[in-house]
């Protein structure tokens, strides 16, 4: 096969420096003419110099080639310049294992496509040693075109429509309302607990609501505008717990000293603490006022007391009750 163009032979020899050497590994001329003969079979035919003007010419076009001669003055060629170290690789790898809003299928497809990003030698470091369940994957393979929508939703700032559901006691995918279309305005995407969620405002109700991107069915972008606000996403997550919207007020929380690590954790090291005794601190917070924040606060049993609001304090005591009547 001796037709091959030039660019087809550059565009080659790119790709055989790129796959096959890096920092550790390195090819020589002679290397890299058998590797064109691999490819575009073994009758084809080059020079050695026109593979070295052919690499000279991917340098003058700005593709890092470095050169090392060796024994008996032999020199060896290698691509060494990656956007991304291998670490960082490790790290996107090991992001998509985990990730339980990707479906199996999906997260091994990606895995692989991260892995071309580099060599083929240091693709073989890259084994992602994270395993999620399969059971507790996401099921619904529509998601990745979701997120692309609600991201275009977004930025054109147009109105989104979609269905939503749950799963009932039979493991059946139900939709609420009968199959209603909801039309609502988008505000932004939250990564929380593995899960894509959907922060966005209904404009009948006024109301910020949180939808799981993976129970969203059909979901589109109208040609209906909004008017963009100067609503903080990250304002709203600091004083969101568990994905639960609810009214914000200020909180003020009584904590046992070895809760400190936790309440850093949730809260930042900005997060206001005076200490009150040798056993306990406090901290005065914003937050909305939900079930999930309840369900937090009883995480932590009696190390966490609620001081303040006082209808903050009621609800601990009527959900503590139900519990005692539930275990008496």
């Amino acid at each position: 096969m001796n037709n091959v163009s030039n660019t087809g032979r550059i565009m080659k020899i790119r790709e055989i420096l790129f796959n096959h050497t890096d920092e550790n590994h390195e090819l020589s001329i002679l290397e890299i003419i058998d590797h064109l003969k691999i490819h575009f079979g073994s009758d084809y035919k080059v020079s050695k110099n026109t593979v070295r003007s052919t690499i000279q010419e991917l340098r003058e076009c700005g593709f890092s080639i470095e050169e090392s001669v060796k024994d008996n003055n032999t020199v060896f060629y290698s691509h060494q310049y990656r956007k991304f170290e291998t670490h960082e690789l490790r790290m996107l790898i090991d992001a998509v294992s985990s990730a339980r809003f990707i479906t199996s299928d999906e997260s091994k497809q990606l895995i692989e496509k991260i892995k071309t990003l580099s060599s083929k030698h240091l693709a073989k470091k890259l084994h992602h040693q994270i395993s999620v369940d399969p059971a507790i994957r996401a099921q619904n393979k529509e998601v990745r075109y979701h997120i692309d929508k609600i991201h275009t939703s977004i930025i054109e700032q147009k109105m989104l429509h979609f269905q939503y559901g749950n799963f009932n006691i039979k493991k059946e995918f139900v939709l609420r309302h009968h199959g209603k279309l909801y039309t609502v305005i988008p505000l932004g995407l939250v990564w929380n607990h593995d899960y894509y969620y959907l922060v966005a405002k209904n404009p009948q109700e006024n109301k910020i609501k949180h939808y799981r991107v993976d129970r969203m069915k059909n979901v589109s972008v109208s040609e209906e505008r909004f008017i963009g606000t100067d609503f903080s996403i990250s304002d709203h997550m600091k004083q969101t717990f568990n994905m639960y919207p609810g009214n914000v007020e200020y909180v003020e929380i009584l904590f046992d000293n070895h809760l400190v690590n936790v309440v850093i954790d949730r809260f930042g090291k900005d997060v206001s603490i005076r200490s009150v005794d040798d056993r306990t601190f406090s901290i005065k917070i914003k937050a909305a006022i939900s079930e999930g924040f309840i369900r937090w606060l009883l995480m932590w049993g009696s190390d966490a007391k609620v001081i303040s609001p006082q209808h903050l304090v009621e609800k601990i005591k009527a959900e503590a009750e139900k519990m005692n009547k539930l275990y008496s």
